[in-house]
């Protein structure tokens, strides 16, 4: 740029910075963010090289300021709105994951109570009888030992071998 030029520059830039910076501030209200967005311009209009084709020199600056920034603006809310579509995604992902999960579990318990329920009927039939009455019917020793007419003792060694069948059977 000839130094005629420079010289021109140099005054363009006193004269306008601050004001431009505050207007980009004023829009932005992020001041680090505001300077550098004056500074494009400014880098801009000196790669122009060709101020004088530029009628209103002070109406150029504002304008391009204020297109800058709401460009920022504009970029910022998409960026925004991406994020928010991301974050939507990833908590319905995240849903869908629990979901399966869920069923798969629910799944997974049905299909080890019909393994258990298979390996049940698979007891001897008295040992079945005081296994349902104990684990399924929730009835005390003692009471599975009156009803069957069998001691205590006879449940608890019955209750224990038929748990020790059915943990080979189910593991």
């Amino acid at each position: 740029m000839p130094e005629q030029n420079q010289e021109t520059f140099g005054e363009i830039f006193s004269i306008h910075y601050r004001r431009l910076v505050m207007e980009a501030y004023y829009l932005l209200r992020d001041e680090q963010e505001a300077k550098d967005v004056v500074q494009e311009i400014f880098i801009e209009l000196w790669r122009r090289q060709q101020l004088d084709e530029i009628q209103s020199i002070k109406a150029y600056l504002t304008q391009s300021v204020r297109n800058r920034c709401m460009n920022i603006l504009k970029s910022a809310r998409s960026r925004e709105q991406h994020e928010i579509g991301y974050q939507y995604s990833r908590q319905a992902d995240m849903e869908l994951i629990r979901d399966h999960s869920e069923e798969e579990h629910t799944q997974q318990r049905e299909q080890k109570a019909a393994h258990l329920l298979r390996a049940i009927d698979e007891l001897p039939p008295k040992t079945a009888k005081i296994f349902q009455l104990y684990y399924i019917e929730k009835k005390s020793r003692n009471d599975v030992a009156m009803e069957l007419g069998v001691s205590i003792n006879t449940v608890k060694t019955v209750l224990s071998r038929a748990l020790q069948f059915l943990r080979k059977k189910v593991l």
